[in-house]
């Protein structure tokens, strides 16, 4: 067999677009070049992957393809583990270069770079990985970042590439399902498809009608789903960058204040605006230490939470704690695959406090229901929201406010728990105080048809905050907590 020489590899992993993709752009430009996607085995079978994500990916794909396609370009696509792959690859082919985004995930493909690493170097195999949204690699501290990131974000938006040049490479696949993982599938009601297209589409109903109110609307369950942007998913498998949407926000900023409309469209843009900046922020953290997928920011914490409640977390992870907020909550994200951000806060923060769970536990189970799972906000979220990063202030949510603030009518509750469809508003948040009688009316026996609460909202809310209050006032914390806001605190505030 002929060996092609001097081929150079555009590789895809969470950035599944053509659009504002230096990678492809630098690697279309050499002689011979191919582009390809690898389902990473071994990384699918990982704990915090599921059915969701592997049903996004190959929406992704699917559009992705359809691009090289009609421009008489490929896009090869193998299954395996990466450096598996690669070795395949090199049978055939002598590959020069390979480009990527640097890619911020989990432990596991933390992992898989650093062998990867080592294998090109084996192989003189050059490997030029770049940055990604305005994520820095190599940085020591958080001095420079939004430095950095504002630089990022001024830079221009690649231009297409011509995707005829890159070449089909011969032992390429086609896409995976389900059960070639073993994967369980889950049964959700599918708001959202995976695709470039699709994510320039949702940007653009964002920002033409769906964004007026998104500063008051984003908190609420019942609201949001359509106030929000509902871009996350999109930008955890790259199917749109932040710099793409943010100079779009930019240029509709500009068109608004052109036409001196007052209408609330700038106060929402410019909340949204910070939200992408926050989203970079987060996912800094994980680049910069990555094993806060499992371990405490600040290690004085590492003494609580030891023995979680098996009970409890199955309870949780049921819908059936007896917080009806909570367990509306947990039904809607587990049939939706998505739930706004308060409302994740409320769901990580009861766990945490009230029923004084491991987020290290509570974290994997949700990041197989978050379809836009981004290792790099979630671990560090669930964190924030368990009183364990010492740099951020303990908020400790009740859902009984956060029903009566958010879904006044208790609509979401009675939808999202059927149980409590024939509730009146008196009894809402409290079913278990209804007298018998009125169960009996309503068909809604408490311990039969709905759980009695599991645990006291005031009493566990005030155990967690002392025991919590009691570390972060040890010196050994006070010390930690320091080190901890010069790795990864915001520069925008003093410590």
């Amino acid at each position: 067999m002929n060996v092609i020489e001097n081929i150079s590899l555009a590789w895809f992993k969470k950035d599944l677009r053509v659009d504002d993709y230096l990678p492809l752009k630098l690697c279309s430009r050499e002689k011979k070049c191919a582009a390809l996607y690898i389902y990473e085995i071994d990384l699918m079978k990982s704990t915090d992957f599921s059915f969701l994500h592997l049903d996004f990916i190959n929406d992704s794909l699917n559009d992705l393809n359809h691009k090289f396609n009609l421009a008489g370009g490929s896009l090869n696509i193998f299954k395996g583990t990466a450096i598996e792959i690669f070795r395949k690859i090199s049978e055939n082919y002598k590959i020069s270069k390979i480009y990527t985004h640097n890619e911020t995930g989990n432990w596991a493909s933390y992992q898989r770079d650093k062998a990867l690493k080592k294998f090109f170097k084996q192989n003189n195999i050059e490997w030029v990985s770049i940055q990604s949204n305005g994520v820095v690699r190599g940085m020591e501290n958080r001095d420079g970042w939004s430095y950095e990131f504002n630089k990022t974000m001024k830079e221009p938006v690649v231009q297409k590439v011509n995707l005829s040049n890159f070449v089909a490479l011969n032992g390429a696949e086609s896409t995976l399902s389900s059960s070639d993982l073993n994967i369980s599938k889950i049964r959700y009601n599918k708001g959202l498809k995976g695709g470039e297209k699709k994510a320039q589409n949702q940007l653009e109903s964002f920002l033409d009608y769906r964004g007026q109110h998104y500063s008051k609307e984003m908190s609420s369950p019942l609201t949001a789903v359509n106030s929000c942007s509902r871009l996350s998913p999109y930008l955890s498998f790259g199917n749109i960058s932040v710099k793409q949407i943010l100079k779009k926000v930019r240029t509709q900023q500009d068109l608004i204040r052109s036409k001196k409309i007052r209408n609330g469209w700038l106060k929402s843009l410019a909340a949204f605006s910070s939200r992408l900046r926050w989203h970079c922020h987060f996912i800094q953290k994980l680049e910069m230490q990555p094993n806060l997928e499992f371990t405490n920011m600040v290690r004085s914490f590492d003494v609580i939470r030891t023995k979680p409640n098996e009970e409890y977390f199955k309870s949780w992870k049921n819908g059936e704690v007896g917080i009806p907020m909570v367990d509306a909550c947990m039904n809607f994200l587990k049939k939706n695959g998505w739930i706004n951000f308060r409302m994740r806060a409320m769901l990580v923060s009861f766990a945490s406090y009230n029923l004084w769970l491991d987020w290290r536990i509570t974290s994997k189970f949700l990041a197989k229901y978050f379809i836009d799972y981004e290792p790099g906000i979630h671990y560090n979220q669930f964190q924030m929201q368990s009183g364990v990063t010492g740099i951020n202030a303990v908020r400790i949510y009740n859902p009984i406010k956060q029903r009566q603030d958010h879904d006044p009518d208790g609509n979401f509750v009675r939808k999202w728990v059927p149980a409590l469809e024939n509730v009146s508003q008196n009894y809402i948040d409290y079913p278990h105080l209804m007298p018998e009688k009125m169960q009996k009316n309503i068909g809604c026996i408490i311990g039969i048809h709905y759980p009695y609460p599991i645990v006291d909202l005031d009493s566990s809310a005030a155990n967690a905050r002392k025991l919590i209050y009691k570390i972060k006032s040890l010196a050994e914390t006070k010390t930690q907590s320091r080190q901890a806001y010069l790795l990864h605190g915001s520069r925008r505030t003093r410590f």
